[in-house]
């Protein structure tokens, strides 16, 4: 292996490690499998693999979640609100991004 190649295996590694189950998101955010079950249905989360058993989260994810309970509780939104304000703060955030 050439030194250009072992960033590439190391950073999988790496991404490897950071990333979660469903067990250990709902562990990591007291949230049912139910739950995020919902949010991956209506893209709110987007986990890579194709079976719930071998999803794997991103960092982001875990983030993603946290304020999805958040708006949940705070606003009693059902899955269809919550989707359209999660996409709404994303394009906020890109457009914010867009503009510095």
């Amino acid at each position: 292996m050439t030194d250009h190649e072992q960033p590439s295996a190391l950073s999988g590694e790496l991404l490897h490690q950071y990333c979660l189950s469903l067990h250990q998101l709902c562990h990591s955010t007291a949230a049912e499998p139910d739950f995020v079950l919902k949010l991956v249905e209506y893209d709110v989360l987007e986990p890579q693999g194709q079976r719930a058993v071998n999803w794997r989260f991103q960092a982001n994810d875990l983030a993603r979640l946290r304020k999805a309970q958040r708006l949940i509780r705070d606003f009693e939104l059902n899955f269809s609100g919550l989707a359209l304000v999660m996409q709404l703060l994303d394009e906020v955030a890109e457009l914010r991004r867009l503009e510095e």
